[in-house]
């Protein structure tokens, strides 16, 4: 309500006002404070009282119009009419008006107003969705229901090549292949109110070309929900069926030589079986392997590798019929699918494969040879299944190469038989190593300027429940084709180490002696080598100097560079490595340059005619001059003879090993005459009936213990120990349980609390002390024990020069702390202590009790010190 210059209490004011509730009224007492208004808010109706002084009524009017927007802007001008008002304001209104029903042509002029707006708003969607559909790439046009066109889009006209001015108004089969009946169809799906989605057809342009198209056909409803015609959204597709047709070539086709892949390959070999099984006809599959490709690919590398696969799938091709499918399923496996062709010819044929690949392949002025092994699959007299033909082929080229490869052979039953005792003995031995159902024997390596043993070599032997003794020939190369290579390494290695540890801490072997352990390709290969390494010679207790792994040159071939960076890794541990079965691989020198190799290993082949045929003795002194020149150990292997051994000895070569000492035997059963005197000794002692034995478990039976009860006289005795050391300036470790620790307090006296003040004792609680220094896996882990015992003994060590150790680990029966634990930390504490052998929980130091403790540890007095 506007009241320019008449107030709130003007006659119009009244009138408005006197209308209550039909009305919510808005006051604004002058022009600028309406437009204000008009600005913030929205309103129904803009009501002017012109009645005022100032502005004539047409000028306010101009004033409110564009403000007022869609708002009906009604004016009360008490001077007659003039056009110009008429033109400017929705409704004009005499002050006399005021006194009839003036509410309804009021009402009117509102409703007026609001259509306005809406129709307004739809223009504006209007224009917004028209932009949007011009603005799409895809085709959009109507039609009406007898299929004439009547809207077109730019996008139609990119694809079909009609402007619009030419298209509209032309019937929709126009667009149409000719003769097609697809017009009929669609148009009579929109009458019965359908949709047609997801169309994949074919469209003519202008130019007259076909174009692939998929498109979507709706209903169009006119303002009464009447059926008016269709709305057409085309798509080319053209690229996207090129595109797929282009992936299904990819999916199904070797990308580097352009044969069907395995999956074409079963596609067409089902194709092909199903025709043969109806026709009564044979069909032939031919599995072929490249022998020992890998060496080409290691030697030459891949990219020369990949060219010669090329060349024998031209080759392959072109031995191929019109019917055959030549497929390339692996890296350099391939299969020969051959319809109508029996037993018989199979054969013939596979011979004229292995012909044409045994061909020299001229590639970068080299001639190189590659051979191949072929398995046979014929169905009939097999079974006409996809699957098991193919299997059967693979099974007879695994077979073909196992009689030595460069040939053929054909699929026999007995030859599944045989793969599934392979697949249960692999179980078994995965069974085995899990459960610790293997044994490691030692074959001893005697260094030949004295005769006596300097290492030993860690060889898996494993009695099978049912079959027996099972050949390491048989479970190593089972393991290796079986993926459980790394399994029998890692479990041979933490064995082996932990059984010379025992054997060393017994007195059984010389305390610098060596043990080597073989690696495989699979272990060499595995990033995370060094850290098991490092974990077993951590958790055994054995020097990483007293462990040499065993390494082919075969291995190495896999990825030199891999090889190189974990065999650094294993040298910074300060573990040796050897070069097994040197000169029968490749590039042998490159690896003693490249490599940082400690041992070589002379292969037997050359040790056994060394001594008989001068090409063997000129090749095996070559390779022990030439690690002499390059400050590299030399083993031989497979001595047998007393020749043999002088022979070597003569050539400088430094140790060796075979038969002429000893096979591979328990640590236990090692022949003493290879043995120091001093180890001898303490074999004989062990091997006496009366004494504990050596078991060839991980621990060593220790001699007879005195075990501290908690007894007056035995903490008497301990006490004695204690303080007799104490007063002479020992420093002294007690790890023992609380009540026993308060028990020596006592007996002590006062010289506890001065020895602890002093630095000279220190106790530690016997649980706490095993929990702290336990590993994850139940043993004794080396840096927990250095941080937790370590650190006393050092603290000890820098205030006396002799330090005791007294232990009682035995009466700890916590029940999650293991038994080992509590074994490996009395060896470590040993060990520290740089005694050989056990003496039990209780030190034998002072006058009183030392006698009688050496006579039940059965040790002279020059052992104890």
């Amino acid at each position: 309500m506007v009241t320019a210059g008449t107030g709130e209490n003007g006659a119009v004011a009244r009138a408005v006002n006197a209308a209550g509730d039909s009305l919510l009224v808005t006051h604004a007492l002058t022009l600028s404070a309406a437009l204000r208004a008009l600005s913030t808010s929205a309103f129904d109706c803009v009501f002017v009282d012109a009645g005022g002084p100032g502005l004539s009524a047409a000028d306010l009017a101009k004033a409110l119009r564009a403000p007022s927007g869609c708002a009906a802007l009604v004016v009360v001008d008490p001077e007659p009419a003039n056009q110009e008002l008429e033109d400017t304001a929705d409704l004009v209104l005499s002050p006399r008006d005021l006194l009839r029903d003036w509410l309804r042509p009021l009402g009117r002029a509102v409703e007026h107003g609001r259509m306005r707006l809406a129709l307004r708003a739809a223009e504006s969607r209007v224009e917004r969705l028209s932009g949007i559909v011009e603005s799409v790439t895809d085709a959009v046009f109507t039609t009406t229901t007898e299929g004439v066109v009547t809207g077109w889009n730019n996008g139609a006209e990119l694809l079909y090549g009609y402007p619009s001015a030419e298209i509209v108004g032309a019937h929709v089969s126009s667009l149409h292949p000719p003769g097609s009946d697809e017009p009929r169809r669609i148009m009579a799906m929109i009458h019965e109110g359908k949709s047609v989605l997801g169309l994949d057809t074919l469209r003519r342009t202008r130019d007259g070309r076909l174009a692939e198209v998929t498109m979507n056909v709706t209903p169009l409803a006119d303002d009464d929900g009447e059926l008016a015609g269709a709305v057409i959204v085309a798509r080319d597709i053209s690229d996207r069926l090129e595109l797929e047709a282009e992936l299904v070539r990819v999916t199904m086709h070797d990308a580097l030589t352009g044969l069907p892949n395995r999956s074409y390959l079963t596609y067409r070999l089902s194709q092909a079986l199903s025709d043969a099984r109806n026709g009564n006809r044979e069909v032939a599959v031919l599995h072929i392997d490249l022998d020992q490709f890998k060496a080409v690919d290691d030697v030459y590398g891949h990219v020369l590798g990949d060219r010669v696969l090329a060349r024998v799938a031209e080759r392959l091709r072109a031995l191929a019929g019109p019917t055959d499918i030549v497929s390339r399923v692996g890296g350099d496996e391939f299969v020969f699918v051959c319809p109508d062709v029996g037993v018989e010819e199979a054969g013939e044929f596979s011979e004229q494969v292995l012909a044409a690949i045994a061909e020299p392949i001229a590639i970068d002025g080299r001639g190189l040879r590659v051979g191949a092994s072929i398995g046979i699959a014929v169905a009939p007299p097999l079974e006409f299944d996809t699957e098991l033909l193919l299997k059967h082929a693979d099974a007879a080229m695994t077979e073909a190469k196992a009689r030595g490869r460069a040939r053929s052979q054909l699929f026999d039953p007995a030859l599944t038989r045989r793969a599934g005792e392979q697949n249960r003995l692999a179980s078994d031995l995965r069974e085995a190593i899990a459960h610790d159902l293997l044994e490691v024997h030692f074959q001893p390596v005697i260094g030949l300027a004295s005769d006596q043993v300097v290492g030993v070599e860690a060889l898996a032997r494993w009695e099978h429940p049912e079959l027996g003794t099972v050949s390491p020939g048989v479970f190593v190369p089972l393991a290796e084709t079986h993926g459980i290579a790394a399994e029998l390494d890692r479990w041979v290695l933490d064995r082996a180490c932990h059984e010379t540890v025992d054997a060393i801490d017994a007195g059984l072997v010389p305390p610098t002696m060596h043990v080597a352990v073989n690696l495989s390709a699979r272990s060499l290969d595995d990033p995370r080598l060094v850290d098991v390494v490092d974990d077993v010679v951590r958790r055994s207790g054995l020097e990483p100097g007293s462990l040499v792994l065993e390494i082919t040159e075969t291995a190495l071939l896999h990825n030199r560079d891999a090889a190189r960076a974990t065999i650094d890794g294993l040298r910074d541990l300060g573990v040796g490595v050897a070069l097994d079965d040197f000169g029968t691989g490749y590039s042998s020198l490159s690896f003693l340059r490249e490599l940082p190799v400690t041992v070589v290993k002379i292969d037997r082949s050359f040790v056994r005619d060394a001594a008989e045929r001068p090409e063997d003795l000129a090749i095996t002194e070559a390779i022990v001059r030439l690690a002499n020149g390059l400050g590299l150990q030399t083993v031989a292997e497979g001595v047998e003879t007393v020749e043999q051994r002088d022979l070597l000895r003569r050539l400088g070569c430094e140790s060796a090993q075979g038969f002429l000492w000893s096979g591979a035997v328990p640590m236990s059963a090692l022949p003493d005459k290879l043995l120091g005197d001093r180890a001898r000794a303490r074999v004989a002692r062990l091997r006496d009936p009366q004494s504990a034995r050596f078991s060839g478990e991980r621990r060593v039976a220790s001699p007879r213990r005195r075990v501290l009860e908690a007894a007056a006289p035995v903490e008497h005795e301990t006490a004695c120990c204690l303080r007799g050391g104490l007063e002479a300036g020992q420093g002294w470790l007690v790890v023992s349980t609380p009540d026993r620790r308060e028990a020596f307090a006592r007996s002590l006296g006062s010289l506890h609390a001065t020895a602890i003040a002093n630095g000279q004792l220190v106790e530690l609680d016997a649980y706490e002390t095993l929990r702290k220094v336990s590993g994850a896996d139940g043993r004794l882990d080396t840096t927990r024990f250095e941080n937790v015992v370590g650190t006393a003994l050092r603290s000890l060590g820098s205030t006396s020069d002799l330090v005791g150790v007294h232990a009682e680990l035995g009466h700890v029966t916590q029940p999650l702390l293991s038994l080992r634990v509590s074994t490996d930390l009395r060896r470590r504490l040993h060990t520290v202590g740089q005694l050989t052998l056990e003496y039990g929980d209780h030190p034998a130091d002072c006058a009183g009790h030392g006698e009688r403790a050496l006579q039940q540890l059965g040790l002279d007095d020059s052992a104890s010190a």
